[in-house]
Order: C-alpha cells, then sequence, then structure tokens
C-alpha cells in the first residue's frame, strides 16, 4: 500500500513520517533521497555542477544545497533546471526501494511538493498535515529562516484549501505532541484494516 504524506513548508510533517515508522511503516523521505542523488561521485552532482556551476561546491567538496536555495527560490527558470536534474533520480531510487517490498507493506513517502506536483494519483492513499501560519513560521524561525525566506517557501506551496480538498486523511498540527501521536495512530489502524482487506 503506498501512502502519500504532504502539507506546507513547517506543518510537521517529518515528525508525522517518524510516528509512522515508529509505527512500522515503511518511510521515503523524498528530501533525504533528494540529498542522496546529488552527493559527490554521483551523475546527479556532476549534473548539478554542470548546470550551476563550481561556486555551488563548499569546502567539504559537497553541493551547497543553501547557497543553492538561495538561487532557485528567486528564480523559477534554474528551479525548474534543478528539479529536472533531481526528480528523477529520486523516482528512480524511490522505485527501488518499493520493489523490495510486497503490496501489503504500508509505504509512506513524504513528498513536500507531493500537490504541485501533482503526484496524487501515485498513492493509495493521501495523508496531509496543515499546521497554522504562525506555528510554522516559528517553526521554520528555529530551523534558521527568515521570516522573508520562509513566507516566500510557502508562497509556492498550494493553499490549505487546496490540501484539505485533496486528503484522504487530514492532520491539523496544532496541539502538542501526544495529540499528534493520537491522529497518528487513528489513521495507521485505517491503513492497517485496508491493507489488509486489499
Amino acid at each position: 500500500m503506498k501512502v502519500g504524506l504532504t502539507g506546507g513548508i513547517g506543518a510537521g510533517k517529518s515528525t508525522v513520517a517518524d510516528l509512522f515508522s515508529q509505527k512500522g511503516a515503511v518511510v521515503i523521505r523524498s528530501d533525504e533521497l533528494a540529498r542522496q542523488v546529488i552527493e559527490p561521485q554521483t551523475p546527479g552532482f556532476q549534473q548539478v555542477i554542470d548546470r550551476f556551476g563550481k561556486e555551488f561546491v563548499n569546502s567539504e567538496g559537497y553541493i551547497d544545497r543553501a547557497k543553492l536555495a538561495e538561487i532557485v527560490f528567486q528564480d523559477d527558470a534554474a528551479l525548474k533546471d534543478l528539479e529536472n536534474i533531481v526528480h528523477p533520480l529520486v523516482r528512480s531510487k524511490t522505485n527501488q526501494i518499493i520493489d523490495q517490498h510486497t503490496s501489503e507493506t504500508i509505504i509512506v513517502n513524504e513528498i513536500p511538493l507531493l500537490l504541485e506536483k501533482k503526484m496524487e494519483s501515485l498513492f493509495d492513499f493521501l495523508v496531509i498535515v496543515i499546521s497554522s501560519e504562525k506555528n510554522r513560521l516559528e517553526r521554520l524561525a528555529q530551523r534558521g529562516l527568515t521570516t522573508e525566506q520562509a513566507t516566500a517557501r510557502m508562497a509556492k506551496q498550494v493553499s490549505d484549501d487546496e490540501r484539505k480538498a485533496a486528503a484522504d486523511f487530514l492532520i491539523v498540527n496544532d496541539g502538542n505532541l501526544d495529540q499528534l501521536e493520537a491522529d497518528v495512530e487513528k489513521i495507521w489502524q485505517t491503513l492497517q484494516e485496508r491493507s489488509f482487506k486489499s
């Protein structure tokens, strides 16, 4: 069973993914794969350098992702070029992981831009996490983003109304961790029942 997990930046997707992992789900994190496919000695690394230049390699020899993010979030053409390099490589790696499991396995794929990239049809169910703008900005500030950087990234994502319309399961992450755990547990029980029936 393939479950897509998404939500706006700072909504708490990764925490939800962690909770699903603790329940026994196989969790695939697209952001993590996106890092892996551009590590040194990979075809992705070379493609990024060919497109953006050697100045995006840091002193340790890795792609400076923060520096690259600054460029691509202000330039749609550059963002598209980066996505054209990274996304096919991530898809290929994702499929390799999925192929290692049976159809009964509950695979939760955390993809930040799942709705923006219109990937809904790839999944049996969608779990969508939303949170108030205030809470999201606070979480993003803890990650080192300024309000300007955070709101610029939010603006490139779909609205909460669009998220709600697409959700099979909606999590509102504005409470405490206990509440979040209870919400995930409820969804997990339903997914297990559906997986068993199928």
